[in-house]
């Protein structure tokens, strides 16, 4: 695919916005996707080719907290292993269905997250004690759950892991922020894995957009920490599932009128 320098620098910025929003809150791939498919890749291909972004501005994020020493890594890792199971068996999912049209699912999925944001904001913003964390058979199949979602197409995978690791584990938000970065990077790298023995990335495109999600990541993980973070979180998921709502739901209109 040959590229322009309007194009390069679109592509960029998308990563960059990608990257930022991913860690900071989620929902990144509502920027990254439509740019993919914008710029020629069909859906299989883009859906496929946005975790090249998604896992380097994961990775910059991870790296980034971890400096911090704002990541608790064994709870973290015990998190992360029913979502990266998960994500393999969505992956294969995904692999399986090349040309199954995900619309609806996509859509009626985004207004799921909008609605459980919007009720739960009092207690997304006030979270929970670390006395109130839950690990155990309930939060762990939900968690697999939220896996099998982000590996099939992992627009508002990060909305879902926050919703259960606060509402059902008991994380605080700013911990679960965290967390959910380091399961991103373990589920983008099973996904990624089986997308690619598939040959469905385009690694080209893929590579130019992580050059904007890796500034995008470590941008969003300063912000992460600061002590404004959780009303940030929250105002940029509800912020970008709206906006997800709209873009969504155009394209929806745009292909019935067509």
């Amino acid at each position: 695919m040959a590229f322009t320098p309007e194009t390069i620098v679109i592509v960029i910025a998308a990563g960059l916005f990608c990257g930022f929003l991913n860690t900071v809150a989620s929902s990144g791939s509502a920027v990254s996707l439509p740019v993919l498919m914008s710029v020629g890749l069909h859906a299989v291909a883009a859906n496929a080719t946005n975790r090249v972004p998604v896992l380097v501005g994961a990775l910059a994020a991870t790296v980034g907290l971890a400096r911090e020493g704002a990541i608790p890594w064994k709870r973290a890792l015990i998190v992360a292993a029913p979502l990266t199971l998960g994500a393999a068996v969505g992956a294969l999912l995904s692999e399986l269905m090349p040309s199954h049209d995900l619309r609806l699912a996509i859509v009626a999925a985004v207004v799921v997250a909008l609605i459980l944001v919007l009720t739960k904001l009092k207690n997304l913003l006030t979270s929970a004690s670390d006395s109130d964390v839950r690990l155990d058979w309930k939060p762990m199949s939900l968690l697999f759950i939220v896996g099998i979602w982000t590996g099939f197409i992992v627009l508002d995978s990060g909305t879902y892991m926050l919703l259960v690791l606060v509402l059902t584990c008991g994380i605080t938000l700013v911990e679960a922020n965290a967390i959910k970065n380091l399961a991103t990077l373990t589920t983008t790298v099973v996904a990624m894995a089986i997308f690619a023995a598939h040959q469905s990335i385009d690694w080209k495109t893929g590579g130019i957009m992580a050059l904007g999600s890796v500034a995008g990541g470590l941008l969003g993980a300063r912000l992460a920490i600061s002590e404004q973070a959780r009303r940030w979180i929250v105002g940029l998921l509800v912020v970008v599932i709206v906006g997800e709502l709209i873009h969504l739901g155009m394209g929806y209109y745009a292909s019935i009128d067509a």
